[in-house]
């Protein structure tokens, strides 16, 4: 059965402007960054122009902050059925690059008591060394298994710019070149 996937970037968040400002800093010195008042609205936005919304059957979204409020305005918390998977979180998890480091499980489970985090580890496993892009493609790989085991066939991915670009195009950009906030690209598999 062929599945759709609907592959959503994060609304804008703290780390994207600061990015700008002081640079690879804005990666090393934050950790777990939050959405920003535009990344909210860009969310808002899609809930209410996207056409194939009430399609989804099942949103499955990285457990980081930013990825985690943009859901929570895209979907109904009640209802759409809500799944974080560590496999999704931001290119490149481990390193110091800590706008990627998800908080720990007991703060995401009180704050969005909606998702199911039953599938993730009570801390996020963070090495000392960046991922590799054959390690990035293990998770991905470990994302298609999962979705295939699925009886869903519109599936909606709240996840990040170089994990749903190296998914997808087999292509991760630089600052300048990034997928679009809040804007579903279709990828079937």
């Amino acid at each position: 059965m062929e599945k759709h996937l609907y592959c959503i970037r994060h609304g804008l968040a703290l780390h994207n402007v600061l990015f700008w400002h002081m640079g690879s800093k804005a990666y090393t010195e934050h950790r777990d960054t939050p959405l920003l008042d535009e990344g909210y609205l860009q969310a808002q936005k899609l809930r209410n122009t996207w056409e194939d919304i009430n399609k989804i059957e099942l949103v499955l979204v990285s457990p980081c902050l930013r990825t985690l409020q943009t859901c929570s305005n895209i979907f109904d918390k009640v209802g759409t059925n809500t799944i974080a998977l560590d496999c999704l979180i931001e290119y490149p998890m481990g390193g110091d690059e800590i706008c990627n480091k998800r908080k720990d499980k007991e703060m995401l489970l009180s704050n969005f008591p909606w998702i199911d985090f039953s599938n993730i580890k009570n801390k996020v496993d963070w090495s000392e060394k960046n991922e590799t892009v054959k390690e990035l493609e293990k998770r991905i790989e470990q994302l298609k298994e999962y979705i295939k085991i699925r009886p869903e066939k519109h599936i909606a991915i709240v996840s990040h710019s170089s994990y749903i670009g190296q998914m997808i195009f087999k292509k991760i950009e630089d600052e300048e070149n990034e997928l679009k906030h809040c804007h579903p690209y279709l990828y079937k598999l």
